[in-house]
């Protein structure tokens, strides 16, 4: 990380950007770089053709008091319990080729999730219980816990792609603690939640749990938990006492993202709702107004004005002179 921050330094002093730009795009680079889903989804895992089972043992698989349902297909080498029940589902034994294909399908499923590479924060003696998790790989360099009465929340950020990969180390065993449960929400599925450990121990009676389980041994369940997902054990034994596990199938319809918001300081204009003319009305023709029976007004005469004649000059007077 030094090494990239002096080159960027150096790119920067090259290129004149001011300072203020050049931390802001340093900012956003270091930002992604934590953040791997940000920059590419994370694929799935194939199952390939352990997809439609929903249990699986190499050894046996065994059912303690009453039916457990599972919802999918089951398969064991040597014996599978008459409590373990599959309606509509097919039961495979020895011998039979759909569970040598399974079972080398979960070999391989396995080693893809082991291979994955975390992009989310360690795991690592952190419990699960009560979380938010985004999707992306997580590993643990020991076990995954999940222990207390809030559920862990897997959500999805609004894409039903969005997958979740929880790795445990080789000898690391999950464990799921009475009244504890797992969750989904915001886009995320059961089918595309998976989780690679060494062992696997449910012991949240009455309680759900969300995802694949693909253990190195064996997988034991108490009473009454519901798997939305899958129970494979790669080596050794299935348990259940009268649970249900019902094997996941993807959706590809995604939520439908709210209509963006009008522009701050906007107010939206409501439509007015303009009626279309009936073409059945037809508009009254205009009356012209009746012509008038009054006969017009002869304008008054014109006076011409009066001339006043100018004085007649009277003739002058003479005076007579006296003499003395």
């Amino acid at each position: 990380m030094s090494r990239f921050m002096f080159r960027a330094g150096r790119t920067r002093s090259r290129s004149f950007a001011p300072p203020t730009v050049g931390l802001l795009l340093l900012a956003m680079v270091v930002t992604l770089s934590f953040s791997g889903s940000a920059l590419s989804a994370q694929a799935t895992i194939n199952l390939g053709n352990v997809d439609s089972f929903g249990a699986l043992s190499f050894t046996a698989m065994i059912n303690a008091g009453a039916n457990t349902v599972v919802n999918g297909n089951i398969g064991s080498p040597t014996s599978i319990g008459a409590g373990v029940t599959h309606p509509g589902f097919a039961a495979y034994g020895p011998g039979t080729p759909e569970l040598a294909a399974a079972q080398a399908a979960l070999l391989t499923a396995y080693g893809a999730a082991e291979a994955a590479t975390p992009n989310q924060p360690t795991i690592t003696g952190v419990n699960l219980a009560g979380k938010t998790l985004l999707p992306g790989v997580y590993n643990s360099t020991s076990g995954i816990l999940i222990s207390g009465p809030i559920a862990l929340t897997l959500d999805g950020n609004g894409d039903s792609s969005s997958v979740f990969i929880f790795q445990a180390a080789s000898s690391g065993d999950l464990t799921v603690d009475p009244t504890s449960s797992v969750t989904y929400t915001n886009g995320a599925q059961p089918c595309n939640a998976f989780w690679k450990v060494n062992s696997a121990f449910l012991k949240n009676t009455d309680h759900t749990f969300i995802g694949t389980i693909m253990a190195l041994t064996q997988i034991t369940l108490t009473e009454n938990i519901t798997v939305e997902g899958r129970v494979l054990a790669r080596n050794a034994d299935v348990t259940f006492i009268h649970d249900t596990i019902n094997k996941p199938t993807c959706s590809t319809t995604s939520p439908s993202p709210p209509p963006p918001p009008p522009p701050v300081g906007t107010t939206p204009t409501p439509r007015t709702a303009t009626a279309a003319p009936n073409p059945t009305i037809r508009p009254r023709a205009t009356k012209k107004p009746p012509a008038s029976t009054t006969a017009p007004t002869a304008p008054p005469k014109a006076t011409p004005p009066k001339v006043t004649p100018p004085p007649t000059p009277k003739p002058p007077k003479h005076h007579v002179g006296l003499t003395g």
